[in-house]
């Protein structure tokens, strides 16, 4: 009796990327957990959102840039939400759509996580 592994889910293309594979994964239910890199505030004349960048890969010791994927989260009506700041490790799950020009989760499901997941590389 063999056992069939579940399928891996998507990955997601960085920032910039063009193609098929982009095309490809636009819609797919997205379940990652990552590192709040970035928090966007909105003016208070803008349109109301909370928009942060998220990474899959934290920075390696002595090192500025993240690896792994890089994506946006946005929540509509939001200006904040609590718990979500620079440095917070999330879980998230929402459908993937592509806005300027970067891998975007609208509104998705969030669960705060305590600390960093463990990195077997390290």
């Amino acid at each position: 009796m063999s056992a069939s592994a579940e399928p891996a889910p998507p990955t997601l293309p960085q920032a910039g990327a063009r193609g098929a594979a982009r095309r490809a994964a636009h819609g797919a239910l997205v379940q990652r957990v990552g590192l709040v890199a970035a928090v966007r505030l909105t003016a208070a004349a803008g349109p109301v959102r909370f928009a942060v960048d998220l990474v899959t890969e934290a920075p390696r010791p002595g090192r500025v840039s993240t690896g792994g994927e890089r994506l946006r989260l946005v929540w509509i009506g939001q200006r904040r939400i609590p718990g979500i700041d620079a440095g917070r490790w999330l879980r998230i799950e929402g459908f993937l759509s592509e806005h300027d020009d970067l891998p975007t989760v609208f509104n998705p499901r969030y669960e705060l996580l305590a600390g960093a997941p463990h990195d077997p590389r390290s």
